[in-house]
C-alpha cells in the first residue's frame, strides 16, 4: 500500500494494535490540540487564536486536561481574555434582560427571542478542543474509506481488535457518504466480524479477570486479563481510563 501524508495516521493507528483505531486518533488529535494551544510555542499568544478561545471556550473536561497539562501562565493568559469577553457579554445581557413575567390562572404570555438561560447554555456546550478533534476525526474517517480501496489495508481492518461501541455507530454513519460502492459487500460484513469477535474477546477477559478473585482460581494465571477492565471501558466509551493525565514536557 502506498503511504501518503493523509494515509500515515490511519495506517499507523491500525498498526498499533489498539482496541480500537479510532480512539487511538482521537487521543493522538486531542493531545497534539492541547500542546497547540497551551505548549511551549502555543498558539495562545497569537491573536487569532485567543479569539477562539473567548468565542468557544472548553467543556468541563478539556479544562481540566488543559489544567493538568500544567502551563499555568499559558492557562491564566487563556482564561484572562475569555473572562473579559464573557463579561461584555454578560453586562450586555444582563441590561437587555426583561424579566419574564408573573404566573397567572390563565397562564403567562411566552416572553419574545431566545431566552437568555438558552444562550447561556449553548454557549456551555462549546468548546474549542472538541471543535478541532471533530475536524481531525472527520479526515481520518474519510482517509479510512479512501484506503479501504487497498486489498492490504482492508487485510489489517479484517484482523484488528475491531472497533469501540462509541467510534463503531461514527464509521457506519460515515459509511453511508463516503463507503465506496465497490466495497460495500466487503465492508458491512467484516466490520461487524471483527468488532463482535474483540467485544466477545473482551468480555472473557473480563470474566477470567472476575473469576480470579474466586479463592480457588487462586494461583492461576492471570492470562491475558490483568488489564481488562480498563480495556472493557474503552470498548464501552472510547475512552483511556489507565492513562496518566497529559503533561507538558
Amino acid at each position: 500500500m502506498r503511504h501518503e501524508i493523509d494515509t500515515i495516521p490511519v495506517n499507523d493507528a491500525f498498526d498499533a494494535g489498539d482496541e480500537c483505531p479510532f480512539c487511538y486518533l482521537e487521543r493522538k488529535a486531542e493531545q497534539s490540540t492541547i500542546r497547540s494551544i497551551a505548549g511551549n510555542s502555543a498558539s495562545y499568544m497569537e491573536p487569532d487564536a485567543r479569539a477562539e478561545t473567548d468565542k468557544f471556550g472548553f467543556c468541563p473536561v478539556h479544562m481540566k486536561k488543559l489544567y493538568d497539562y500544567g502551563n499555568a501562565l499559558g492557562n491564566g493568559l487563556i482564561l484572562q481574555t475569555h473572562y473579559a469577553s464573557l463579561l461584555k457579554s454578560f453586562r450586555a445581557e444582563m441590561e437587555s434582560f426583561v424579566m419574564p413575567p408573573k404566573k397567572s390562572l390563565f397562564g403567562s404570555k411566552a416572553p419574545t427571542g431566545e431566552p437568555y438561560w438558552e444562550k447561556l447554555e449553548k454557549q456551555a456546550g462549546e468548546c474549542l478542543i472538541c471543535k478541532r478533534i471533530d475536524y481531525h476525526m472527520e479526515r481520518y474517517y474519510t482517509t479510512f474509506f479512501h484506503m479501504i480501496r487497498d486489498e492490504e489495508f482492508r487485510h489489517k481492518v479484517e484482523h484488528s481488535k475491531g472497533f469501540c461501541l462509541r467510534h463503531f455507530p461514527q464509521l457506519l454513519r460515515n459509511a453511508e457518504e463516503k463507503l465506496p460502492n465497490a466495497q460495500r459487500e466487503w465492508f458491512y460484513p467484516a466490520v461487524f466480524r471483527v468488532t463482535e469477535e474483540n467485544l466477545t474477546r473482551v468480555k472473557e477477559d473480563l470474566d477470567w479477570f472476575v473469576a480470579k478473585f474466586d479463592y480457588r482460581n487462586a494461583s492461576a494465571d492471570w492470562k491475558n486479563s490483568r488489564d481488562a477492565v480498563s480495556r472493557a471501558m474503552q470498548k464501552l466509551e472510547g475512552i483511556y481510563p489507565a492513562d496518566p493525565p497529559y503533561k507538558k514536557d
